[in-house]
This record gives C-alpha cells, sequence and structure tokens, in this order.
C-alpha cells in the first residue's frame, strides 16, 4: 500500500469513529436539542476514542511495517504533542460541563440549556478531532514515501 493510501485509511478510521460517537451531533443539536447530557458524553470520550482509534493503528501498522522497521510504539512517540492538545482542552471543557450540567431556574423556563450541552459535545468532538490529527501525522511520520512490498 502506497503512503497516501495508508493515510487515506487512517483518516476513513478517524471518520467512522467520529461518525460512531457524534453521528448525530448536527441534527441533535438543530433539532432535539437536549438539555441534559447523554451519559455516554463526558471529559473521558476524546481519549476513549483516541485509544480505540491507537488499538486501529496498531493493526494498520502491522500490515504495512518496512522491513526491519520501528515498533508500534517507537512510531507513537509524540506525547508532548499529545499533551498539548490536552493542555488546550482540559480547562475549556470542564466549564463547559459545569455549565451543561448545571441547569438555572431560566434556563429550566426558557428551554434553553440545550446551548450549553451543544456547546460541550461540540467541544469534545473538536478535542477528538484534534487528537486523532496529531496521531495520524505521528504515525505518517514513520511512513516511507514508497512503501516496499513485504
Amino acid at each position: 500500500m502506497e503512503k497516501k493510501d495508508i493515510e487515506k485509511k487512517c483518516r476513513q478510521i478517524a471518520n467512522e469513529l467520529l461518525d460512531e460517537y457524534f453521528h448525530d451531533f448536527a441534527q441533535e443539536a438543530a433539532y432535539k436539542r437536549p438539555e441534559k447530557i447523554a451519559i455516554q458524553y463526558n471529559d473521558e470520550l476524546p481519549h476513549k476514542i483516541a485509544e480505540e482509534f491507537r488499538i486501529r493503528l496498531f493493526d494498520l501498522w502491522i500490515e504495512n511495517r518496512p522491513i526491519g522497521g520501528k515498533t508500534f510504539d517507537e512510531v507513537m512517540n509524540l506525547e508532548r504533542s499529545i499533551k498539548m492538545v490536552d493542555a488546550s482542552y482540559v480547562n475549556y471543557l470542564e466549564e463547559a460541563r459545569e455549565k451543561a450540567e448545571k441547569i438555572t431556574f431560566w434556563e429550566l423556563i426558557t428551554k434553553s440549556n440545550h446551548k450549553d450541552v451543544t456547546y460541550y459535545k461540540g467541544l469534545l468532538k473538536q478535542y477528538t478531532e484534534e487528537l486523532l490529527d496529531v496521531m495520524i501525522k505521528d504515525f505518517m511520520g514513520d511512513i516511507p514515501k514508497e512503501k516496499k512490498e513485504n
């Protein structure tokens, strides 16, 4: 498989995971307008999805590893970049979750807490997208330009 095909496969896997966890994000925000956060949406979700993605990347690495190539753990070595993504979201996530969980009397009357819920879910989705993107860049950095057939 050529490098561009491997990257395309990585992006396809990332999109499948995003669709699996956030499949109804836009429709829910526009039509259902939930007033409470569903239990599956929490601060740990981005890392849960990233771990699933890592497992799928491991399989892809095994299928396409260059002869004599690095181990998967040596390939996925951008912890610092992931920590930077984490640092740019953690404080905002906590604040957004707290706002989404707390339904004020006014929000109860006007049924407007859905704005806070949608913002929190959108932040989770964006955070996840950035984590997966960093992982793809890390992974692709160790794929040779022209892969030799095994």
